[in-house]
Protein backbone atom coordinates (compact mmCIF):
# COMPACT_ATOMS: atom_id res chain seq x y z
CA UNK A 1 0.00 0.00 0.00
CA UNK A 2 1.03 3.67 -0.96
CA UNK A 3 -0.32 6.51 1.07
CA UNK A 4 0.00 10.17 0.36
CA UNK A 5 -1.68 13.35 2.28
CA UNK A 6 -4.93 12.58 0.28
CA UNK A 7 -4.95 9.34 -1.68
CA UNK A 8 -4.17 5.86 -0.87
CA UNK A 9 -3.35 2.77 -3.12
CA UNK A 10 -3.59 -0.70 -3.36
CA UNK A 11 -1.11 -2.04 -5.04
CA UNK A 12 -2.00 -5.56 -6.08
CA UNK A 13 0.83 -7.81 -7.46
CA UNK A 14 1.52 -7.61 -11.43
CA UNK A 15 -1.65 -4.76 -11.69
CA UNK A 16 1.28 -2.06 -13.44
CA UNK A 17 1.88 -0.71 -9.31
CA UNK A 18 5.37 0.15 -9.84
CA UNK A 19 4.11 2.53 -13.00
CA UNK A 20 1.03 4.36 -11.20
CA UNK A 21 3.98 4.57 -7.99
CA UNK A 22 6.09 6.58 -10.38
CA UNK A 23 3.14 8.79 -11.75
CA UNK A 24 1.83 9.42 -8.10
CA UNK A 25 5.29 10.81 -7.44
CA UNK A 26 5.30 12.82 -10.49
CA UNK A 27 1.94 14.60 -10.27
CA UNK A 28 1.20 14.91 -6.38
CA UNK A 29 2.64 17.93 -4.28
CA UNK A 30 1.70 15.56 -1.20
CA UNK A 31 4.07 14.17 1.49
CA UNK A 32 4.27 10.53 1.39
CA UNK A 33 2.87 8.81 4.58
CA UNK A 34 2.97 5.48 4.31
CA UNK A 35 4.87 3.32 1.93
CA UNK A 36 4.67 -1.02 2.28
CA UNK A 37 4.59 -3.23 -1.20
CA UNK A 38 1.84 -5.39 -1.81
CA UNK A 39 0.54 -5.23 1.78
CA UNK A 40 -3.09 -4.51 3.04
CA UNK A 41 -4.62 -2.07 5.09
CA UNK A 42 -2.74 -1.34 8.15
CA UNK A 43 -4.92 -0.51 11.81
CA UNK A 44 -4.21 2.98 12.14
CA UNK A 45 -5.26 3.61 8.22
CA UNK A 46 -7.98 6.59 7.84
CA UNK A 47 -10.57 4.74 6.34
CA UNK A 48 -12.39 8.10 4.82
CA UNK A 49 -9.64 8.84 3.04
CA UNK A 50 -9.65 8.64 -1.10
CA UNK A 51 -8.44 4.66 -1.76
CA UNK A 52 -7.95 2.98 -5.42
CA UNK A 53 -6.64 -0.16 -6.38
CA UNK A 54 -4.98 -1.59 -9.77
CA UNK A 55 -6.30 -4.58 -11.14
CA UNK A 56 -5.56 -6.51 -14.28
CA UNK A 57 -7.54 -9.91 -16.31
CA UNK A 58 -6.62 -12.94 -13.73
CA UNK A 59 -5.48 -15.15 -15.88
CA UNK A 60 -2.98 -12.32 -17.59
CA UNK A 61 -2.32 -12.09 -14.35
CA UNK A 62 -1.51 -15.59 -13.14
CA UNK A 63 0.97 -15.63 -16.33
CA UNK A 64 3.16 -12.26 -15.12
CA UNK A 65 3.09 -13.88 -12.19
CA UNK A 66 4.84 -16.83 -13.40
CA UNK A 67 7.29 -15.42 -15.84
CA UNK A 68 8.44 -13.30 -13.23
CA UNK A 69 9.25 -16.36 -11.69
CA UNK A 70 10.81 -17.61 -14.24
CA UNK A 71 12.64 -15.11 -15.41
CA UNK A 72 13.97 -13.00 -12.46
CA UNK A 73 13.73 -15.82 -10.24
CA UNK A 74 11.85 -13.29 -8.05
CA UNK A 75 8.49 -12.31 -6.63
CA UNK A 76 6.68 -13.19 -3.09
CA UNK A 77 5.32 -16.45 -4.79
CA UNK A 78 8.64 -17.96 -6.30
CA UNK A 79 10.59 -17.03 -3.20
CA UNK A 80 7.64 -18.97 -1.00
CA UNK A 81 7.17 -22.15 -3.47
CA UNK A 82 11.53 -22.03 -3.76
CA UNK A 83 11.70 -22.07 0.00
CA UNK A 84 9.27 -24.77 0.58
CA UNK A 85 11.34 -26.57 -2.39
CA UNK A 86 9.04 -26.37 -5.28
CA UNK A 87 11.15 -24.39 -7.50
CA UNK A 88 11.13 -26.87 -10.36
CA UNK A 89 7.64 -25.89 -11.05
CA UNK A 90 9.09 -22.69 -12.76
CA UNK A 91 10.25 -23.77 -15.78
CA UNK A 92 10.00 -21.48 -19.16
CA UNK A 93 7.72 -23.27 -20.67
CA UNK A 94 3.96 -23.75 -21.89
CA UNK A 95 3.03 -26.96 -20.30
CA UNK A 96 5.64 -26.18 -16.81
CA UNK A 97 2.71 -23.26 -16.89
CA UNK A 98 0.10 -24.98 -16.68
CA UNK A 99 1.25 -27.67 -14.11
CA UNK A 100 1.96 -24.28 -12.35
CA UNK A 101 -0.82 -23.26 -12.56
CA UNK A 102 -2.67 -26.34 -11.93
CA UNK A 103 -0.87 -26.31 -8.67
CA UNK A 104 -1.38 -22.67 -7.94
CA UNK A 105 -5.17 -23.30 -8.54
CA UNK A 106 -5.71 -26.49 -6.14
CA UNK A 107 -7.40 -25.60 -2.92
CA UNK A 108 -5.32 -28.52 -1.55
CA UNK A 109 -2.52 -26.34 -1.69
CA UNK A 110 -3.53 -23.13 0.08
CA UNK A 111 -1.08 -23.28 2.83
CA UNK A 112 1.87 -23.68 0.80
CA UNK A 113 0.93 -20.17 -0.78
CA UNK A 114 0.15 -18.52 2.18
CA UNK A 115 -0.89 -19.87 5.39
CA UNK A 116 -3.41 -17.26 5.69
CA UNK A 117 -4.75 -18.56 2.40
CA UNK A 118 -5.10 -22.32 3.55
CA UNK A 119 -7.03 -20.90 6.60
CA UNK A 120 -9.35 -18.76 4.47
CA UNK A 121 -12.15 -20.13 2.76
CA UNK A 122 -9.79 -21.52 0.07
CA UNK A 123 -12.64 -23.74 -1.75
CA UNK A 124 -14.37 -21.14 -2.51
CA UNK A 125 -11.90 -18.36 -3.62
CA UNK A 126 -8.85 -18.72 -5.56
CA UNK A 127 -4.97 -16.81 -4.62
CA UNK A 128 -6.04 -13.57 -6.61
CA UNK A 129 -9.40 -12.69 -5.07
CA UNK A 130 -7.72 -13.98 -1.48
CA UNK A 131 -5.19 -11.27 -2.04
CA UNK A 132 -8.03 -8.31 -3.40
CA UNK A 133 -9.60 -9.20 -0.19
CA UNK A 134 -6.70 -9.54 2.09
CA UNK A 135 -5.54 -6.35 1.33
CA UNK A 136 -8.90 -4.15 0.49
CA UNK A 137 -10.88 -5.37 3.43
CA UNK A 138 -10.19 -4.26 7.00
CA UNK A 139 -9.36 -6.88 9.36
CA UNK A 140 -9.63 -9.19 6.24
CA UNK A 141 -7.41 -12.29 7.89
CA UNK A 142 -9.40 -12.10 10.37
CA UNK A 143 -13.07 -11.95 9.03
CA UNK A 144 -11.97 -14.91 6.38
CA UNK A 145 -11.23 -17.37 8.85
CA UNK A 146 -15.17 -16.98 10.24
CA UNK A 147 -16.89 -19.81 9.09
CA UNK A 148 -19.41 -17.74 7.66
CA UNK A 149 -17.74 -16.52 4.75
CA UNK A 150 -18.16 -19.76 2.68
CA UNK A 151 -20.88 -18.94 0.40
CA UNK A 152 -20.35 -16.79 -2.64
CA UNK A 153 -23.21 -13.75 -1.20
CA UNK A 154 -21.31 -13.94 1.90
CA UNK A 155 -17.65 -13.29 0.47
CA UNK A 156 -19.45 -10.81 -1.93
CA UNK A 157 -20.83 -9.18 1.08
CA UNK A 158 -17.15 -8.89 2.31
CA UNK A 159 -15.51 -7.54 -0.68
CA UNK A 160 -18.37 -4.42 -0.36
CA UNK A 161 -16.85 -3.14 3.25
CA UNK A 162 -13.03 -2.83 0.48
CA UNK A 163 -11.79 0.56 1.22
CA UNK A 164 -10.99 1.25 -2.40
CA UNK A 165 -13.56 3.91 -4.27
CA UNK A 166 -12.36 3.27 -7.92
CA UNK A 167 -10.00 1.57 -9.71
CA UNK A 168 -7.91 1.59 -12.86
CA UNK A 169 -7.14 -1.57 -15.26
CA UNK A 170 -3.80 -2.38 -16.64
CA UNK A 171 -5.19 -2.88 -20.34
CA UNK A 172 -6.22 1.07 -20.23
CA UNK A 173 -3.91 2.29 -17.60
CA UNK A 174 -3.11 5.75 -19.25
CA UNK A 175 -6.63 6.64 -19.92
CA UNK A 176 -8.20 5.07 -16.25
CA UNK A 177 -5.25 6.78 -14.35
CA UNK A 178 -6.20 10.20 -15.95
CA UNK A 179 -10.52 10.08 -15.77
CA UNK A 180 -9.49 8.67 -11.83
CA UNK A 181 -6.71 11.61 -11.88
CA UNK A 182 -8.89 14.08 -13.39
CA UNK A 183 -12.57 13.36 -11.22
CA UNK A 184 -10.67 13.98 -7.87
CA UNK A 185 -8.32 16.62 -8.75
CA UNK A 186 -10.17 19.13 -6.24
CA UNK A 187 -9.42 16.49 -3.54
CA UNK A 188 -5.47 16.38 -4.70
CA UNK A 189 -2.72 18.71 -4.80
CA UNK A 190 -0.85 18.53 -8.09
CA UNK A 191 1.89 19.53 -9.40
CA UNK A 192 0.84 20.45 -12.45
CA UNK A 193 -2.89 20.45 -14.80
CA UNK A 194 -3.87 17.90 -16.28
CA UNK A 195 -4.32 17.99 -19.47
CA UNK A 196 -4.81 15.38 -21.72
CA UNK A 197 -4.75 11.44 -21.65
CA UNK A 198 -1.92 11.46 -24.25
CA UNK A 199 0.15 13.80 -21.76
CA UNK A 200 -0.56 12.07 -19.02
CA UNK A 201 0.50 8.38 -20.67
CA UNK A 202 3.93 10.31 -22.18
CA UNK A 203 4.70 10.46 -18.25
CA UNK A 204 4.39 6.59 -17.92
CA UNK A 205 8.32 6.04 -17.70
CA UNK A 206 9.10 2.56 -20.08
CA UNK A 207 10.51 -0.27 -18.38
CA UNK A 208 12.29 -3.05 -19.12
CA UNK A 209 9.84 -6.08 -19.30
CA UNK A 210 10.15 -9.15 -17.21
CA UNK A 211 11.61 -12.14 -19.65
CA UNK A 212 8.37 -13.84 -21.09
CA UNK A 213 7.76 -17.61 -21.82
CA UNK A 214 7.83 -18.39 -25.98
CA UNK A 215 4.84 -18.91 -26.92
CA UNK A 216 2.61 -18.35 -23.63
CA UNK A 217 -0.11 -15.91 -23.38
CA UNK A 218 -3.77 -16.28 -22.60
CA UNK A 219 -5.27 -17.99 -25.35
CA UNK A 220 -2.16 -20.64 -25.59
CA UNK A 221 -3.90 -21.93 -22.34
CA UNK A 222 -6.09 -24.69 -22.63
CA UNK A 223 -9.44 -24.33 -22.44
CA UNK A 224 -10.20 -26.76 -19.21
CA UNK A 225 -7.34 -24.20 -17.59
CA UNK A 226 -9.07 -21.15 -18.65
CA UNK A 227 -12.43 -22.22 -17.47
CA UNK A 228 -10.70 -23.22 -14.12
CA UNK A 229 -9.39 -19.71 -13.78
CA UNK A 230 -12.45 -18.23 -14.01
CA UNK A 231 -14.92 -20.71 -11.62
CA UNK A 232 -11.66 -20.03 -8.96
CA UNK A 233 -11.39 -16.40 -9.08
CA UNK A 234 -15.22 -15.26 -10.67
CA UNK A 235 -14.61 -12.95 -7.35
CA UNK A 236 -12.36 -10.88 -9.32
CA UNK A 237 -14.00 -11.06 -12.58
CA UNK A 238 -17.18 -10.26 -11.30
CA UNK A 239 -15.72 -7.04 -8.99
CA UNK A 240 -14.24 -5.28 -12.21
CA UNK A 241 -16.36 -6.75 -15.05
CA UNK A 242 -13.70 -9.38 -16.78
CA UNK A 243 -16.49 -12.13 -16.81
CA UNK A 244 -18.21 -10.05 -19.59
CA UNK A 245 -15.31 -7.82 -21.10
CA UNK A 246 -11.39 -8.96 -21.18
CA UNK A 247 -10.86 -5.30 -21.09
CA UNK A 248 -12.84 -5.25 -17.72
CA UNK A 249 -15.46 -2.77 -16.45
CA UNK A 250 -14.84 1.02 -16.74
CA UNK A 251 -14.03 2.33 -13.29
CA UNK A 252 -16.91 4.83 -12.45
CA UNK A 253 -14.75 7.94 -12.25
CA UNK A 254 -15.78 7.33 -16.42
CA UNK A 255 -18.96 7.76 -15.85
CA UNK A 256 -20.40 10.95 -15.85
CA UNK A 257 -23.33 10.57 -14.12
CA UNK A 258 -21.18 8.24 -11.30
CA UNK A 259 -19.60 11.76 -9.85
CA UNK A 260 -20.79 12.00 -6.16
CA UNK A 261 -23.53 14.22 -5.11
CA UNK A 262 -22.69 16.81 -2.45
CA UNK A 263 -24.01 14.41 0.11
CA UNK A 264 -22.05 11.76 -1.23
CA UNK A 265 -18.51 12.28 -0.25
CA UNK A 266 -15.93 10.12 0.52
CA UNK A 267 -16.19 10.43 4.50
CA UNK A 268 -19.94 9.39 3.94
CA UNK A 269 -18.76 6.39 1.21
CA UNK A 270 -16.18 5.60 3.97
CA UNK A 271 -18.67 5.08 6.71
CA UNK A 272 -21.16 2.84 4.75
CA UNK A 273 -18.10 0.79 3.84
CA UNK A 274 -17.74 -0.21 8.02
CA UNK A 275 -21.59 -0.91 8.35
Amino acid sequence: MLEYENIAYIDLQKTGSSTIKSVLADMLDEDEIYRRAHKGIYEEFDQSKLCFVSVREPLSLYISLFNFGVGNRLGGLFKTLRRKGFEDIFEPTRDAFERWLEFVLDPDNASLLRRDYGKSPCNSIGLLSFRLLYMSVPNSLDRLRKSKFQEPDQIRQLLRKGLYDDHVRLENLGGDLFAFLSRHSTKLRLRRPLTTVEDLTAMIPVRNPSPKVSGLNPDSVSPELRQRVREREWLFYEAFGYDTDPKGRPPKSLSPEAVPSAGDDVSSRAARKQE
